[in-house]
């Protein structure tokens, strides 16, 4: 039985919260001794979280000397939340199981509309409705009984809430979106804000596609010249590409995150010089790294909550799935962009998976992998998760010596900085 020392105070490892810094020292016990886990100033991680578990750890201790520094911790966690966490692990509104049925209806069955995509005064023919954590609520289009149901308002671009189409509905957005291309190409006071724009929600059609049928070599030929699009857009612009990026700000999809790692991946590789056929083979891998996740269960994949220890095991699976899909199908890709896919979850220290491969085991593409997926997860806003700001996550990328490639973090925040200042 574990018992409380003159030094030391215990703490349940349920009340560290992941994605959040941990301004204390924390401490294990091992056989009769308390020794040093994880220093200060450094992420508690979903991984983290289950390492612990995995070794039947539920106590984790700290000094007295920081006595305070946890008492702030909880009190600056339950002013974000602003609610208890049930014993499910989920907040609310998640801590109702019809709330939660409804949240996997609602993201299941809807797709994201970027509002600049959508020109003030042009005329639609499919329903756009606004969007809640677990329900959506109709805004515009055929289904509204008015005069104006199917123009697009002149303040969209104000609105602040993010709106949806429902997934029957995409073939009609898309068509909206070669409208507006080839009409409203000339409107535009941007020519190349406006391009960028409909590069985005191009790639996302094709991510998605590739996600439903990855074993359609059509799809795998369509992600190939969605990588060369991506790939000249980056090299006309290498200050502007950030202008891919925009999604960031909405909620994690796959596919969305499927094209920050690639167009990032490509800006990181392009920082460092890399050959133009070498940065072609890691925006494919980038691409693709998560292809394997439709092999996942989405309650799963997408659960508003904490995951128990088998559902974490569950996630881990899709790098090996990503593998078997493409050898099953047949895919050729080349052994770098295989590189990006397969070490995207390595980590320096030795720590990652699916392999445990450490420091220079791990190829450079599946290094660049890490660090770009690691920061666009922690950017991108996801139910339970806390958002972290580009600073935040640059702070937490600086301080992971151990597991992630110091000399590639560095240049990835100075091509990001130069992104900012341009």
């Amino acid at each position: 039985m574990v018992t409380k020392t003159l030094n030391y105070f215990p703490v349940a490892t349920n009340d560290l919260k992941v994605n959040t810094i941990l301004d204390f020292d924390i401490f294990i016990q091992t056989s009769n001794n308390i020794v040093l886990f994880r220093k200060q100033n450094l992420p508690f991680t979903e991984s983290t979280l289950h390492n612990l578990a995995e070794n039947k750890v539920r106590t984790i201790f700290i000094s007295e000397e920081d006595r305070e520094k946890v008492e702030n911790y909880h009190q600056t966690f339950q002013n974000y939340y602003s609610t208890d966490i049930s014993s499910e692990g989920f907040t609310a509104p998640f801590d109702k199981p019809e709330n939660v049925e409804n949240y996997y209806k609602t993201y299941s069955n809807y797709y994201p509309l970027e509002k600049v995509n959508l020109l003030p005064g042009s005329e639609i023919d499919f329903n756009i409705y606004k969007q809640s954590d677990i329900d959506v609520e109709h805004y515009i289009g055929p289904g509204r009984k008015n005069s104006l149901s199917d123009i697009v308002p002149e303040d969209i671009h104000e609105s602040n809430h993010p709106i949806v189409i429902h997934n029957d509905d995409i073939p009609l957005y898309r068509e909206y979106i070669k409208k507006i291309t080839s009409e409203h190409l000339h409107l535009s006071k941007d020519i190349p804000e406006f391009q960028y724009n409909i590069i985005r929600e191009n790639s996302k059609f094709v991510i998605r596609d590739i996600l439903k049928d990855p074993k359609n070599l059509g799809n795998i030929h369509q992600a190939k010249e969605l990588v060369e699009t991506l790939f000249n857009a980056i090299m006309d612009n290498k200050n502007h590409f950030n202008r891919l990026l925009k999604i960031t700000t909405h909620d994690y999809y796959t596919y969305t995150h499927s094209l920050n790692v690639c167009s990032l991946s490509i800006g990181l590789g392009s920082s460092i010089n890399l050959k133009d056929s070498e940065l072609l083979e890691l925006g494919l891998g980038a691409l693709l790294h998560d292809i394997g996740k439709c092999s996942v269960n989405p309650r799963i994949l997408n659960k508003p909550g904490v995951l128990t220890e088998e559902e974490y095991k569950d996630i881990q699976c899709h790098v090996i799935a990503s593998k078997d899909l493409l050898e099953k199908s047949g895919h050729q890709i080349s052994e770098n962009s295989l590189n990006t896919i397969l070490q995207h979850h390595e980590k320096m220290s030795g720590s990652g998976y699916p392999y445990n491969l450490a420091g220079d085991q791990i190829h450079l593409f599946g290094r660049i992998g890490a660090i770009v997926d690691f920061y666009d997860a922690l950017t991108t806003k996801r139910p339970y998760k806390k958002i972290y700001t580009p600073f935040e996550a640059f702070q937490l990328l600086n301080e992971v010596k151990e597991d992630y490639d110091q000399s590639l973090i560095k240049r990835f925040i100075v091509m990001l900085g130069n992104q900012v200042k341009a």
